[in-house]
């Protein structure tokens, strides 16, 4: 090789190198599309919302958050599997993703081989409830009220996930509780303040206001610790450790989005979770903010879909029609 090629051929591998970090240093340039595959007003739009308006302020430029509701999400997230892998369209989504990748497979994509995982953002931890008029204030009590009395308590849910913890506290306690399908929360929440619905395991946000004026009750919360807005209230793992009721919420980008591009949002999501006002907020919804490598999220997802599969052979989780 002469001196002229070899300039030339080291030319073009720096040129190589430095490409993604150019790239990396120019996103984004103009707005970006946060995909949430629900409608409005639901905990994780409120998320993708306040994480979208303190990385606006960051970038200088917009993240516009859409919702594509549908199909429990699947339509949402296949259309941002189906755009450019350009950084410029991520999905902002939910623990539905890998629920309905085992119980209501989507035909157009797959969980984990159409998506690159970007970042967690957080955690939403439930309260399991039970309507006034259902005579247990504790765990072990309505776990012995189902027992004795059965056919007499049914739950609602609009979702499989909404059906997921339920589910699990169903297997590991031994107990029936019918379920109610539902198309969307509004009437759902109607049922159980009227007692139409005796249970509910659900994230506490929506709830939260109803707890509080006692129109519903708070038998445990999932984490360990508990949770600072019902101060008080048991972990369900003092009754049941094998229940996992926590739901993340997380962002992901199309597959082949380059590396340098996911690295860059993975950091400016992380610096978002870690402002005050954005812990505040997260605060108010009930949602811990946590974040993570994209491998990190990338175990979550199959960790995910193992528990699924699981509770799918043993016939605990089914898909809601």
């Amino acid at each position: 090789m002469n001196t002229r090629t070899l300039r030339l051929a080291l030319g073009a591998a720096t040129l190589a190198l430095a490409a993604p970090a150019a790239l990396a240093q120019a996103y984004p340039s103009k707005p970006v599309h946060g995909i949430v595959p629900f409608g409005t007003g639901g905990v994780t739009d409120s998320v993708a919302r306040v994480v979208a308006a303190k990385l606006s302020e960051k970038w200088k430029q917009q993240l516009v958050i859409e919702n594509r509701a549908g199909a429990g999400g699947n339509i949402g997230t296949e259309y941002v599997t189906k755009v450019t892998p350009d950084g410029y369209t991520v999905a902002i989504t939910t623990q539905a993703l890998t629920i309905n990748q085992v119980l209501m497979p989507p035909s157009g994509f797959h969980a984990m081989k159409d998506l690159a995982p970007v970042s967690l953002l957080g955690w939403s931890d439930f309260v399991l409830l039970v309507h006034p008029s259902v005579p247990a204030r504790s765990v072990d009590q309505l776990i012995a009220f189902a027992k004795a009395n059965p056919g007499k308590l049914n739950y609602g849910a609009s979702s499989l996930q909404g059906a997921y913890a339920m589910e699990q506290l169903k297997s590991a306690a031994g107990i029936s509780i019918e379920r109610v399908p539902y198309k969307e929360l509004t009437s759902l929440t109607t049922d159980l303040l009227a007692g139409r619905l005796q249970a509910y395991f659900t994230p506490i946000a929506p709830v939260l206001a109803h707890l509080h004026s006692g129109k519903l009750v708070p038998l445990a919360v999932s984490p360990k610790e508990g949770v600072a807005v019902l101060p008080g209230i048991k972990s369900i793992k003092e009754w049941l450790p094998q229940v996992e009721a926590a739901t993340w919420y997380a962002v992901l980008a199309p597959l082949k989005t380059p590396r340098p591009v996911i690295d860059a949002l993975n950091a400016d999501f992380k610096w978002a979770l870690e402002q005050p006002d954005v812990k505040d907020r997260f605060a108010k919804l009930a949602v811990r903010p946590e974040h993570s490598t994209p491998e990190g999220l990338r175990e979550v997802l199959q960790r995910d879909i193992e528990r699924i599969e699981d509770l799918a052979r043993r016939g605990v989780m089914k898909a809601v029609n």
